[in-house]
């Protein structure tokens, strides 16, 4: 069961809780049709030594709040169970990401990596077909360095101060995401020292904390929790080998808790399975949402 911590209010949160609950209907979340707006957004910029870096605006406004897609279901209590994906493993040398993406619903999130060319126009594209967009940060695994995530990696062997650099190395890459999730990343995560100075600079730039799930989450809970973080780890990982099982399973996550969130890998096998799944929500009486919806959404129990 994933672990849920202390959120900040939501800034559209009185609109929302004016939201008729008959206007939430299962389905594909449709509160917008609308693009996102073309990040970055210069009230939410700080420059750096590496380049524009996220921040906090002067009038309290978040990266968190600015990019996230608007959703009537977000920070809302009743309506349809919600359902979330984060497609990830975008962003990579090489990868034709606007093919992989193209018929994918808009409330499906996407996370670009660091590494990649032409950053900045493939999540503007995304953005402007109306995806919510999260960093991957990559993060040293268990069994590094057999399992590489690049030069530019968080290391538990490194000092917080330079494990900094290299964090805003990467937010530096492109703007216009609303937190930041793990490349890898099972040793750092379970590292007190080493993820604690990571969630403080997240926290100070206004960013939520998506953890995918892979590891125990208890290590970033906790540090979540003290430091005020909005944070959620994912319910499910998804996969094209077992696609229909673990769909199944964040359904009756969320029929259960009232929301779930699914992780997958950008595949053009697993992209038509999840267009072709959001389909079927309706029927089922399930509503599928953007991530940043899918954290703001009060649990049940």
């Amino acid at each position: 069961m994933r672990t849920r911590v202390w959120r900040p209010p939501h800034p559209h949160r009185n609109a929302c809780l004016h939201v008729a609950l008959a206007s939430l209907v299962p389905g594909i979340d449709r509160s917008t049709e609308d693009p996102l707006p073309e990040a970055p957004l210069p009230a939410v910029v700080e420059e750096s030594p590496y380049g524009p870096l996220p921040k906090v605006a002067d009038d309290g406004s978040r990266p968190a709040d600015v990019y996230a897609r608007p959703s009537d279901y977000a920070a809302v209590d009743g309506g349809p169970p919600r359902v979330a994906v984060l497609l990830n493993g975008l962003g990579v040398p090489g990868a034709a990401d606007g093919d992989i993406i193209k018929g994918l619903p808009p409330p499906v999130s996407l996370a670009y990596g660091a590494y990649g060319r032409g950053l900045q126009e493939r999540v503007t594209e995304a953005r402007a077909a109306g995806h919510e967009v999260f960093l991957a940060i990559p993060l040293e695994p268990e069994d590094y360095p057999s399992k590489d995530p690049g030069p530019h990696a968080l290391l538990t062997t490194l000092p917080p101060k330079d494990n900094i650099k290299r964090l805003q190395w990467a937010m530096s890459r492109y703007a216009g995401y609303i937190g930041v999730t793990n490349y890898m990343g099972a040793k750092f995560q379970s590292d007190l020292g080493s993820i604690a100075p990571v969630f403080e600079d997240s926290k100070r730039r206004g960013l939520l904390y998506l953890a995918d799930g892979s590891t125990d989450g208890s290590v970033t809970g906790r540090v979540a929790t003290a430091l005020e973080l909005e944070y959620d780890v994912a319910d499910v990982h998804l996969d094209n080998g077992r696609m229909d099982r673990q769909l199944a399973k964040l359904e009756a996550a969320a029929k259960e808790n009232g929301t779930a969130i699914g992780v997958a890998k950008a595949a053009p096998g697993t992209v038509k399975r999840i267009a072709d799944w959001a389909g079927s929500l309706e029927g089922k009486g399930l509503v599928l949402v953007p991530v940043s919806a899918a954290v703001r959404t009060p649990r049940q129990g």
